[in-house]
């Protein structure tokens, strides 16, 4: 298969470049659900805040634990739940239903962002681990910000919930490729 020949970073860079474009298209929109999604600012900020407080909880275990167990299990459980996550935005019908799922999306980001970061580590050579973490993050900004930016003639032309389907679908195809990384 392709996958096996390009390397564990050619790889992972695949994989984020394609999420960071499909987080890219979701981000934005996300924002405006969240505030139309029933509530006044009270309820936006407090939904954000369990997302971030359920995150910085998380990363300590996920970190913790991914030495143990290993970064691809924890970057592959999270992107797949993460996917998940996005689609059942399109399903959630109360405010306690959008906190829960708040909380869930701030464990996942945890565990991507986490494992990102160590990952990254992992595989990148000491002599030239700024050069490669550098290009990563600048080759995963501009796909977000692409996809950021071409977000409004989507949702324009399609509408506004067709991005949770699409965005939940890259983020499982581009999960499937982390199968291919070796530890």
């Amino acid at each position: 298969m392709v996958f096996r020949k390009l390397g564990n970073y050619k790889i992972f860079l695949l994989s984020n470049s394609s999420l960071c474009f499909a987080m890219g298209l979701f981000f934005p929109f996300w924002v405006i659900f969240l505030q139309n999604f029933g509530g006044g600012m009270e309820q936006f900020g407090f939904a954000v805040g369990l997302m971030s407080f359920a995150s910085a909880v998380t990363a300590y275990f996920t970190g913790k634990y991914s030495d143990k167990l290993g970064r691809k299990l924890f970057l592959i459980i999270g992107g797949f739940i993460l996917a998940c996550v996005v689609l059942t935005y399109t399903l959630i019908t109360s405010l306690v239903h959008l906190y829960i799922l708040q909380i869930i999306m701030g464990i996942t980001n945890s565990i991507q962002m986490t494992m990102e970061t160590t990952f990254l580590g992992d595989i990148t050579k000491k002599v030239s681990r700024g050069l490669n973490i550098g290009k990563y993050q600048a080759i995963t900004g501009i796909a977000a910000a692409i996809a950021m930016m071409g977000g409004g003639f989507v949702v324009g032309q399609a509408g506004f919930e067709i991005i949770f389907y699409v965005v939940a679908l890259m983020i499982f195809v581009s999960t499937l490729a982390l199968f291919y990384i070796k530890e």
